[in-house]
């Protein structure tokens, strides 16, 4: 059994965003009526399973996006909306488990948490980490997000584990350019173009996106729809401490610091987690 610790929240009592919720209590007050595959969790890749494990395929992730690319602060969060290519194509995943259909990347947005404490949503094998980055993708079956939120199918989100580490030991250009950018945005609702063309896969780094844990769960901000097919990486990315500090500063609409951006760890119910090890393989092919 590993041991699950996360150090005490800076909080700011009070606090409301437009968006309703806040990371005060970091979700303990969000009243959320939720089943039984409630997002985050605590993953353990030696109680995970290696057999019928999904398969992920990455599409058009080594494509140039158009630009221009920008990042947004919008008071809880630093979100950058995912266009599409500079050939039309939309990246997107698909799954083994989900014959027919198309995830359509929509928007990545990160997870922090301050000085004092780490702010990965996801716990792995007993390890917080300094943030965590979500890729969201909407099931392109369903025409909005309302709409794919009420399918237990509805989304799937990758998930990459982020470090504070000096000196950084596997970094991702392309991430320390949006980090970069963050330092530009401090005022809520502030945005700022990247300063160069990107694909989804740069990203990634040197990261191996054939290691991953995936599960069934929910959203992790209201109303937490039970509809997310997680995949979360085994290999964090590392960001330098100097860029890190630029997310410490960011503001909200009461003009507060934006810290500990995290939703707490939620009962697992003994959930299926399945573990794969593979290797990365080329563009188009199922890792």
């Amino acid at each position: 059994m590993f041991l699950i610790v996360r150090s005490f929240p800076l909080t700011n009592s009070g606090t409301r965003s437009h968006f309703g919720f806040n990371y005060d209590k970091n979700g303990r007050d969000w009243n959320i009526k939720g089943g039984k595959r409630q997002s985050p969790i605590a993953l353990c890749k030696y109680n995970a399973t290696t057999s019928h494990v999904p398969k992920l395929e990455l599409i058009n992730y080594h494509k140039l996006l158009c630009d221009p690319l920008s990042v947004i602060n919008v008071g809880l969060t630093v979100l950058m909306r995912i266009p599409k290519t500079v050939e039309g194509e939309q990246p997107s995943v698909c799954i083994s488990t989900e014959v027919g259909h198309i995830f359509e990347a929509q928007q990545l947005h990160f997870h922090w948490g301050s000085e004092q404490s780490r702010g990965s949503e996801h716990n792995l094998d007993g390890e917080f980490y300094d943030g965590e980055m979500h890729i969201v993708h909407k099931n392109a079956t369903y025409e909005t997000n309302n709409e794919a939120g009420r399918h237990p199918n509805g989304f799937a989100v990758l998930a990459i584990m982020l470090r504070n580490l000096k000196p950084p030991e596997n970094e991702s250009l392309a991430l320390n350019e949006i980090f970069n950018q963050v330092s530009e945005i401090s005022e809520v609702e502030s945005t700022q173009n990247l300063g160069k063309s990107i694909a989804l896969e740069d990203l990634f780094g040197g990261m191996d996106t054939g290691r991953y844990l995936t599960y069934q769960g929910s959203l992790t901000t209201p109303p937490c729809a039970e509809a997310v097919l997680w995949f979360v990486f085994q290999t964090p990315l590392d960001i330098p401490h100097e860029l890190w500090q630029n997310f410490w500063q960011l503001r909200n609409s009461q003009g507060q610091r934006v810290l500990n951006t995290y939703r707490v760890l939620q009962d697992d119910h003994d959930r299926t987690v399945y573990l794969s090890e593979g290797k990365s393989t080329s563009q188009g092919t199922e890792i």
